[in-house]
């Protein structure tokens, strides 16, 4: 039994569409031979203005002159107020709201968002639907409802009784994440009454349930987060609800988070809502969620690509070392209580078989990762191996692309456009050491970005070669040269001097432009968009906390600000 729905593209609320309708083929209640998608008609009351993002009545606050060409907040967001389900979020949520055992399986062959074009692939620019999207997800909506009908248990499992009316209250409030209103709880009773007369040996209501379920996996409803309604209003305890369990659980809400929502004071206001943050960050779900968060920051994807010619690197298994290592000390910072602060001064790391000779003087453990305190001269994450193998050629140290990532991923400075390809660097001259070659091939690159960012930031690592280890000389063939790691950087409170990557670090740790740029980081994430000028007033607040306090208490802030709890301006 199948019932085929019309293309996507009717359903699509990103198009910016005020409403939103589609239908099933068959004798429907609408009149003209077709059942209309319950709730696929969405509406919301447009009315006043505020600066979109700023929080409806929040007053924007101007961003400094000094931080203006400091920090790159020149984003193009779209403020979508209905947002696609990443294909994550899809997976847990089906597999939440069915009850099912094993997780689904289906989103592996769904396409996925375009990585490199913004910051995050959980980006709204990122999550738009086309007709293959549709596609995919109606096939799966099918195989699904047919799953859960065709085994009694299982649909026990989902709704203990057999009367169409309670079935379509307690599974469609888990997939619409709020109870249904009248008219489209009418229209799933239309469709549920449709689907226990087709033929098939099932019996009437398991007939009913798959239509109605195949109806509730394929309305915008479920595939979208939706924030309808009048700009500059706050959202409702169930859009709040939606909000903080697909950020922070990866997953929409399950019914004890629903129930909440339904409570005055719960979740409607930045107190109620920042408690039941508190609670879900408490849980495995949200340590998996900022571990996606970080590895999408810094670029962990890129490790599976490294490829060096140090006969002791084995890319099969030190690759997954770098990466695996990676993960566990954002880890350690996220679920220990630990800050910003800590990404930059923390001297104990996460050390694997093949990255334990690299380090120097220990013996690898047996197997696994083993947390070990590295030395003064390893001061934080980007002193570690995997930053600094990630970021050096085959052959050496990376000077360029180490101050490239410190610029755009740790300090979010514009650096302008990319004047073209790069050239190789050239052979060493005799006396030349890394940085000296490196400057004298960037001279006349543009003096503002390499001579004035790139290369201070990235020269401060000259202590460690191509595969992480520490130096206090190079050699150039049969010549061993002292190294200069010394340099100089403008942070939008001022140049700054250092000696070396450790003493930059230290920098680092307590510098505004630092804990600027990953307060902008996790706002981009957890807002799902672009950040621009018109956020810094809650970039400072966050700033602030993040100066002093846990990568938790950034998030909980977050969560109070209006820009986490108001209807933006932007597409209804």
């Amino acid at each position: 039994m199948t019932l085929r729905y019309l293309s996507f593209g009717v359903l699509t609320l990103a198009a910016a569409s005020a409403a939103c309708t589609a239908s099933i083929s068959g004798d429907g209640p609408d009149g003209d031979g077709n059942a209309v998608i319950p709730g696929a008609t969405t509406g919301g009351t447009s009315g006043g203005t505020s600066t979109p993002g700023g929080g409806g009545s929040t007053a924007v606050v101007p961003v400094p002159v000094e931080v203006k060409d400091k920090i790159k907040l020149d984003g193009q967001p779209a403020y979508s107020r209905v947002v696609r389900l990443t294909n994550e979020q899809w997976t847990n949520s089906v597999q939440s709201g069915l009850g099912l055992s094993a997780r689904p399986t289906f989103a592996e062959a769904f396409q996925n968002a375009v990585s490199g074009v913004t910051d995050f692939t959980n980006n709204e620019q990122g999550l738009s639907v086309d007709s293959r999207d549709w596609s995919d997800f109606q096939t799966a909506a099918e195989a699904l409802a047919a799953q859960v009908t065709s085994d009694a248990a299982q649909l026990g499992k989902l709704y203990s009784g057999t009367d169409g009316a309670g079935f379509i209250a307690s599974v469609g409030r888990r997939f619409y994440r709020r109870p249904l209103t009248e008219a489209e709880t009418a229209s799933y009773q239309k469709l549920f009454e449709l689907g226990g007369t087709l033929s098939g040996t099932q019996s009437a209501f398991a007939k009913g349930a798959q239509v109605v379920l195949e109806a509730l996996l394929q309305s915008p409803n479920f595939l979208y987060r939706t924030e309808l309604g009048a700009v500059g209003a706050p959202l409702n305890g169930y859009e709040m609800a939606a909000k903080l369990s697909l950020l922070l659980r990866n997953t929409a809400p399950d019914n004890a988070l629903l129930d909440a929502a339904a409570g005055p004071g719960k979740l409607d206001t930045p107190e109620g809502a920042a408690a039941v943050a508190d609670k879900m960050l408490a849980e495995p779900a949200a340590k998996a969620v900022m571990r996606q968060f970080h590895s999408e920051f810094l670029h962990f994807a890129k490790f599976s690509q490294l490829t060096k010619e140090d006969p002791s690197y084995n890319a099969a298994v030190t690759n997954a070392e770098l990466a695996e290592s990676s993960y566990l000390f954002f880890d350690k910072i996220f679920s220990q209580g630990l800050g910003v602060k800590d990404i930059f001064l923390s001297t104990k790391g996460f050390v694997g078989p093949t990255m334990a000779p690299l380090y120097g003087g220990s013996a690898a453990p047996a197997s696994g990762f083993e947390e070990r305190e590295l030395g003064a001269n390893r001061l934080g994450y980007f002193l570690q191996l995997p930053f600094l193998i990630l970021y050096s050629r085959p052959d050496g140290p990376d000077s360029i692309h180490r101050g490239v990532s410190m610029s755009l991923d740790v300090l979010c400075a514009p650096l302008g456009a990319f004047a073209g390809e790069i050239p190789q660097l050239p052979p060493r001259k005799a006396g030349e050491t890394n940085r000296t070659r490196v400057d004298a091939h960037t001279n006349g690159c543009g003096t503002i970005c390499h001579n004035n960012m790139i290369n201070p930031l990235g020269f401060a690592f000259e202590n460690f070669d191509g595969m992480g280890q520490y130096r206090e000389t190079e050699k150039n063939g049969d010549e061993t040269l002292p190294v200069d790691a010394s340099g100089a950087f403008a942070f939008i409170d001022g140049k700054k001097e250092y000696k070396d990557a450790a003493a930059l670090m230290q920098v680092l740790a307590t510098d505004k432009q630092a804990h600027l740029c990953y307060s902008k980081k996790l706002a981009s994430f957890s807002l799902q968009r672009d950040i621009v000028e018109s956020d810094y007033g809650m970039l400072d607040k966050l700033a602030t906390v993040s100066t002093s306090g846990s990568v938790k208490q950034v998030l909980l802030d977050l969560v109070k600000q209006d820009a986490f709890r108001v209807r933006a301006g932007g597409a209804q």
